[in-house]
């Protein structure tokens, strides 16, 4: 009996290290953040011409504006970053910095105020968006919200591929 234990026990720890090394040796982590609003409209707010198609992308003219020529990703703070805004929109700049992203803050006016409902189609509390050279919208977030930065963060990371 005690040896019929043994070898139940010597299969039950046998397993787990099987199926470890098996998805050691074939297996990928592989993670993907995929664009918004590639199958569902947007919705878009009031006074907003209607998306003219799926997938959605910011017009040209709107990513030739917010980008540098080498720069693969984009990120835009909107609105006045006070206190915990201020801090987070500084710790993206010095995290991305030599990155190839552009990460810049635009001050609420009354063209970007269209700019965020009917292009980027942010709404309240989320005033960051993160899109990449041709015009897909990868996320939006929230910059008071350290968690929502950290996202953003770990987002661009798995977009570059380097986890």
């Amino acid at each position: 009996m005690k040896m019929k234990k043994a070898v139940y026990l010597f299969l039950a720890l046998l397993l787990p290290v099987c199926v470890f090394l098996f998805l050691r040796a074939f297996g990928k982590n592989e993670f993907a953040v995929k664009p918004l609003y590639t199958e569902e409209l947007p919705l878009a707010s009031r006074g907003c011409n209607p998306v003219p198609r799926l997938p959605y992308t910011i017009p040209d003219n709107v990513v030739q504006d917010y980008t540098k020529d080498q720069d693969s990703l984009s990120v835009i703070f909107f609105g006045l970053l006070k206190d915990e805004a201020a801090n987070q929109f500084h710790r993206v700049q010095e995290k991305l910095t030599g990155e190839g992203i552009s990460v810049s803050a635009v001050e609420d006016t009354a063209a970007h105020m269209t700019l965020v409902r009917c292009v980027f189609f942010l709404e309240d509390p989320n005033n960051v968006v993160l899109f990449d050279r041709s015009g897909s919208i990868r996320g939006n977030y929230a910059a008071a919200d350290r968690d929502e930065i950290d996202r953003l963060l770990t987002e661009i990371t798995i977009i570059q591929k380097k986890y």
